[in-house]
């Protein structure tokens, strides 16, 4: 990108910004890192989004060393008077809740002025850097995707640059990500857990439950801190699916959805992804986990008076934190051979003993659908057993952790229920199957019911089968109804008893995905006692919520 350019932009853009003029504040230059010119091939075959892989060339270039943190950022908005957004996505109970009220300085999940600024959106980000610029008279930016990937890589080949690690238990050593002490944090204080999300929960420590004091991992080969996971970091370019017909000199793509910008690094509250892995975020979209790190046009410059005092500011409050950190105890081994005993409606859980004399007790969790989050159900048990009365019919799973010194440890191997009889007339949940094959169960997005859903990465795939076992109390003619989303107009599906086709079922477009509406059909001819109901998907494209079968009016 050329100076000139970068220059016109910064005075367009900054003009907004004469309106919400203040007190002359001076910005804080972020400590940078200059990254030297080079080519490297950009992109991955493992994902669609990140295909083709391409060369691009790219010259020198200063990048932040740090994500741009609270103090610093406190400063732009004191000189401009922005006008910041003032809800933001940051509380959390069992996963984030939506938007509520909350800003850059004052929300549920920022706890030191050293942490990333979350809070923000895409455009304020990018009018933080547009502010530094014109106060230093230095091309400040954000960073292109290309720049983010190549730095952060670092001339590196494996998913991340100290390795591949398969495992998930080097990571700890170089990003806050989802990991033992954030498990056992964040299940205290909101019933939150990683494990049964995206690919899981690492077995290390990276002593931090949230986001963490910038600069407290090892740094890349390039002297880059944080890049594979603290806050998610937003970037320069617009956002398209695909690398075709991406610039290869290393400048910001324009063209696609620029009401989405790219997105790259993982956060705190996600597991980290390899470095080549791509995200999207809205222009105005304003969450508890998304920040950024600042680039500049040339070799970093030397860092000003205020930097230096900056740095010896974060160098204390890293060592304090260190502090904190060391006093985190060791987590106690896993519960062993967990077994499950089911009858009448009743589960009882054994385990052995833990053989650790410090341990203060258990825990057990359960997910309210096999493979999903777990759930406390029970906690402060001194013995080795556990009797839960509340049971369900279908299948999910419950799983012990021992706890000590209010930390727990990785969760024992999960035992499964065996999902029972629906009565019928009535309704099943479309996740209550004894048996999915092409579809997988996901979280509603129905709000007027909740619960779960069955899709998959297009939808309900084409040929699926889901199995449900019933109990006909009378038999007789029976009215299908049925809960569903989809984009278009689908074949449907069709029920099949005991293996025997009944009939079919078109799905007619709702408007979406996230639009749900109630459909139904033809009706059937249920004989009473005992069956074997499948459900064969006869298109993709369609999610499903629950089936019903009552009796038809006459």
């Amino acid at each position: 990108m050329k100076l000139n350019t970068v220059l016109l932009s910064v005075c367009v853009s900054v003009g907004s910004m004469s309106l919400y003029a203040g007190k002359n504040i001076s910005p804080i230059e972020p400590p940078m890192v200059t990254i030297p010119a080079g080519s490297f091939e950009m992109g991955s075959d493992d994902r669609e989004s990140s295909k083709p892989v391409h060369k691009v060339h790219l010259k020198a270039f200063g990048l932040g060393k740090y994500e741009v943190t609270v103090k610093e950022f406190r400063q732009f908005a004191k000189a401009t008077g922005y006008p910041l957004p003032t809800e933001c996505r940051h509380e959390l109970d069992g996963w984030f809740k939506l938007a509520s009220p909350g800003s850059w300085d004052a929300n549920a999940l920022t706890t030191s002025e050293f942490q990333p600024v979350v809070c923000i959106n895409w455009k304020a980000a990018k009018a933080y850097t547009d502010w530094l610029a014109k106060e230093t008279g230095k091309p400040y930016r954000l960073p292109t995707e290309a720049e983010w990937e190549y730095a952060a890589r670092a001339g590196t080949k494996t998913d991340y640059f100290f390795g591949d690690d398969k495992d998930g238990t080097q990571v700890c050593e170089y990003a806050n990500t989802a990991d033992l002490y954030g498990e056992s944090i964040l299940q205290r204080d909101a019933n939150t857990s990683y494990y049964n999300w995206t690919t899981g929960l690492h077995k290390c420590s990276d002593s931090s439950a949230y986001a963490s004091i910038v600069g407290m991992y090892k740094p890349n080969p390039l002297g880059l801190y944080d890049v594979i996971s603290n806050v998610q970091e937003m970037l320069a370019d617009c956002y398209v699916r695909g690398y075709e017909n991406a610039p290869t000199d290393g400048s910001a793509r324009k063209d696609g959805e620029c009401r989405r910008r790219v997105a790259r690094g993982s956060s705190w509250h996600w597991d980290n992804s390899p470095l080549t892995a791509r995200g999207a975020i809205g222009e105005d979209f304003s969450g508890g986990v998304d920040g950024f790190r600042v680039a500049l046009d040339g070799e970093a410059p030397k860092a000003s008076k205020a930097t230096q005092y900056f740095l010896k500011s974060l160098k204390f409050a890293q060592a304090t934190e260190r502090k904190r950190r060391a006093l985190i105890s060791d987590f106690p081994e896993p519960v062993r051979n967990v077994k499950l005993k089911q009858s009448d409606g009743v589960v009882t859980l054994t385990w052995d003993k833990h053989h650790q004399q410090d341990i203060e007790g258990y825990r057990v969790y359960r997910n309210p659908i096999k493979g999903e989050m777990f759930k406390l159900v029970a906690a402060n048990l001194k013995h080795n057993h556990f009797v839960d009365a509340n049971a369900g019919k279908h299948e999910y799973e419950y799983t012990v952790v021992a706890v000590k010194n209010h930390l727990q440890s990785y969760y024992s191997e999960p035992v499964i229920t065996k999902a029972g009889t629906f009565n019928l007339p009535g309704k099943i949940e479309a996740e209550w199957s004894v048996k999915t094959e092409g579809a997988s169960i996901s979280f509603s997005s129905d709000n007027d019911r909740g619960g779960h859903v069955l899709t998959g990465p297009e939808g309900i795939a084409k040929q699926a089968q889901m199995e449900y076992s019933i109990d006909v109390t009378k038999a007789g003619h029976y009215q299908v109804e049925f809960r569903v989303a989809s984009p278009e107009d689908r074949t449907g599906f069709e029920l099949l008893i005991d293996d025997k086709k009944l009939d079919r079922y078109a799905v007619a477009k709702t408007g979406g995905y996230h639009e749900w509406q109630t459909q139904g059909g033809s009706s059937i001819y249920l004989s009473k006692g005992k069956h074997s109901l499948k459900i064969k998907s006869l298109d993709s494209h369609w999610k499903l919520n629950w089936l019903s079968l009552l009796p038809k009016e006459s």
